[in-house]
């Protein structure tokens, strides 16, 4: 069976690889180079760096794709290049005797970037993954080839959501390397501080991370893992899993007979030390919370429901011993027959406190404890993007707010603690029973800030204000901590150098279901205040869009108190294939505090330049009259309209707030009115377009409600904005 899903996923690649055929004869590399690195700055290259891989070309003249050096730099989404089957991995794999290589070799670090929208769907593919395989060596270490393998390195690699389905060998990292059941070596491979969530599904050496590695250090999943035999939450297959940590669902396939080795770290390990399982665990044969065949464990624990119906164990399933073959482990491994200071879930609090003590005792700074009675977790958890969880053990006399200050570092956190765990505790949050579990969800940034200041005054009134907008708390609380990530919220920075957030907006800015965010900050108090404006866009890192105008920099400011005069909006003004991004704000710049201004920005590959000159309004750089409404009185509820820049004149009814002489006129302008308003993008003969108003004031800026001047602008062929048409309504 396996064999015959083997030649089904070979022949599905086959077809792939020769459908995404990819002309590269390099003069000059790919890539940007930094050093030795080829930088991979985008998805797009990603892709490219598959194909290269793939068709067996070249980087740059002598340096063969699958052999080189990478490094990513920046997050990234893959998304539209995972359609129909989904992404290609990058080395797909070969069959023996063919000339093409199509394996990865080289080196590859994430620099701790984020990659979604990984799919896949291929269940009889073999080597599925991010990447797929490195060099098959089917004579083991006997192989001539074998000492000249090298070593192929992924590191430092986020994954975030994925969704894989294949056949032999599936991983989020990689879909891993050649084995056989003796664990005779097919290379070596080291995956190290790379971190998946999602869901992988296999039929044989499926993990977490990679189907079969020579060793996983420093890494963790979260999510669903199932395959039907030789599947774990970190590996399906591997000689070495170190400092591993795994939050899932592990599962061999219980609708078969003869599956099994499952185990929440690996299926089948040699040597697993220093990591942890939380989660469930199930199959028929060889099933362990640790690892489902093997025989080394050490410095572990398990805190998971094992279910199985042959040799199933809290820790280990089938306890075994391997030839290893001449393949020496990594220093510090051990192929020994032994399990030493392990724990599972039925310790008490004693059983753990030992268990730190003896790690410390072995010289091992791999472990971190929030308090006495919180499980361990890794050292290296505190620093991760994902964030960590925490398990701790209510003790008697013990409340929410005391857990709170030990987590956190501020006992106002106590909320956050029982909404996770209202479940568990009950309906009256001070009534937390002794020996209940609460599992505390902690965010890096979050647990960094706790105690440098009042954040949790700051996310009570983000999230009251948010309520108010009519924005869920899911988005809300998303939206919070990715401030917190960026420092923003960080009280005894901002006091020090004068800084705060003076608005927020939060929506779903270009309508494709993610949650957008633009904040407006200032520096220093007062009301003429310069700022900056940032922008979270989908997933993507904070962009401060304010650097990127001269103009802004030297003249505008910021209203202390105020913010933006409605939602930014975002479209395809200008019908270009990229977006704008247009907010109408509250300026103390340019006409005195009071007033309101229009940011204007295009994005153009990976920026967002300010394109505020291409409208047609009254800024004195712009060479052409502006578009302000001179407004005359001409009989009872009587009124024209003249715009100068069109040269155009409307007349019309309305009612004002006070007699208006015959011989009284006004204009727009001045003090507590100026600029558009109420930008929409509308549809115009077939066409996006901007819809801007303006309104129809009295002298001096006072308003009288009279109407409102709405114009219509498009841009043509050449990039020019227009206006194309324009109206008079009346003023409610």
């Amino acid at each position: 069976m396996i064999n015959v899903l083997k030649k089904i996923g070979i022949g599905f690649f086959f077809i792939l690889c020769l459908g995404q055929s990819f002309c590269v004869n390099a003069q000059e590399p790919v890539f940007e180079k930094d050093g030795e690195a080829y930088l991979i700055q985008s998805a797009e290259d990603m892709r490219t760096l598959a194909l290269l891989v793939n068709e067996g070309k070249e980087v740059e003249p002598g340096v063969a794709a699958h052999n080189a050096s990478y490094r990513l730099t920046r997050d990234i989404d893959i998304s539209a290049y995972c359609t129909g089957y989904g992404w290609t991995p990058i080395g797909c794999g070969r069959d023996a005797g063919e000339e093409v290589v199509r394996e990865f070799n080289g080196t590859f670090d994430g620099g701790n970037h984020v990659v979604t929208g990984l799919f896949i769907n291929l269940p009889g593919g073999e080597d599925q993954g991010l990447f797929g395989t490195r060099t098959y060596l089917y004579g083991g270490p006997d192989n001539a080839e074998y000492p000249d393998s090298g070593r192929t390195v992924i590191k430092n690699l986020y994954i975030k959501d994925c969704d894989i389905t294949g056949g032999l060998n599936v991983g989020g990292v990689m879909g891993g390397m050649s084995f056989t059941s003796g664990l005779g070596s097919g290379g070596d491979l080291l995956i190290e501080n790379c971190h998946v969530t999602g869901k992988i599904v296999g039929f044989d050496s499926t993990g977490g991370i990679t189907g079969a590695a020579s060793a996983v250090e420093n890494c963790s999943f979260t999510g669903t893992v199932k395959a039907y035999s030789a599947v774990g939450g970190i590996a399906g297959i591997a000689y070495y899993i170190r400092g591993c940590a795994v939050h899932a669902k592990v599962e061999g396939d219980l609708d078969r007979d003869g599956g099994g080795d499952a185990g929440g770290i690996g299926g089948v390990a040699v040597c697993v030390r220093d990591s942890y399982m939380v989660g469930t665990v199930a199959g028929t044969n060889n099933i362990g919370g640790i690892t489902g065949r093997g025989p080394c464990l050490t410095g572990c624990y398990a805190r998971a429901d094992v279910t199985g119906d042959n040799d199933t164990g809290e820790l280990l399933g089938y306890p075994q011993k391997f030839p290893l073959d001449g393949v020496s482990l990594p220093e510090g491994a051990s192929g020994d027959m032994k399990i030493q200071n392990c724990l599972t879930e039925g310790e008490d609090i004693t059983g753990f406190k030992e268990f730190m003590d003896r790690a410390e005792e072995a010289g091992q700074d791999v472990w971190y404890c929030v308090s006495d009675h919180a499980w361990p977790i890794l050292a290296w958890e505190k620093d991760s993007r994902f964030g960590y969880t925490v398990t701790v053990t209510v003790q008697e006399g013990d409340s929410l707010w005391e857990i709170a200050d030990a987590v956190y570092g501020d006992g106002h956190f106590w909320t956050q603690i029982y909404e996770e765990n209202q479940e568990r505790i009950g309906g009256d949050a001070n009534l937390i029973l002794p020996g209940t579990d609460l599992e505390i969800v902690v965010n890096a940034s979050q647990a960094d800030y706790a105690a440098k200041g009042d954040t949790w005054e700051q996310e009570k009134t983000f999230l009251e204000v948010g309520r108010e907008r009519g924005i869920t708390r899911s988005e809300l609380k998303g939206a919070y901590r990715r401030l917190l990530a960026d420092d923003l919220w960080n009280g005894a920075v901002w006091e020090e150098q004068g800084k705060q957030i003076n608005d927020w907006a939060i929506d779903d800015l270009d309508g494709n279901g993610q949650t957008d965010m633009v904040v407006m900050m200032g520096n220093g108090g007062g009301w003429l205040v310069p700022g900056e404006i940032r922008l979270y866009w989908n997933d993507e890192p904070a962009y401060i869009l304010k650097d990127e105008s001269a103009y802004y920099e030297d003249e505008f400011c910021f209203c202390f108190g105020f913010g933006f005069w409605e939602i930014p909006r975002m479209g395809d003004f200008d019908n270009d294939g990229n977006p704008e991004l247009v907010m109408e704000v509250f300026n103390g710049g340019n006409g005195g505090p009071g007033g309101r201004d229009i940011c204007l920005f295009r994005r153009v590959g990976d920026k967002w330049m300010e394109c505020l000159e291409e409208l047609p309004n009254d800024r004195e750089w712009s060479g052409e009259p502006g578009l302000r409404i001179d407004v005359a009185c001409i009989g009872v509820d009587r009124y024209e309209a003249y715009c100068p820049y069109l040269d155009e004149r409307i007349e019309f009814d309305g009612k004002n707030s006070r007699e208006i002489g015959a011989d009284e006129y006004g204009r727009t302008g001045g003090r507590n009115v100026r600029g558009f308003y109420h930008l929409e993008c509308v549809k115009y003969e077939g066409k996006n377009a901007l819809e801007c108003r303006e309104y129809l004031c009295g002298e001096g800026g006072n308003v009288h409600g009279v109407g409102a001047a709405v114009f219509i602008l498009t841009w043509d062929a050449d990039g020019v904005c227009r206006v194309a048409d324009w109206r008079i309504e009346g003023w409610n």
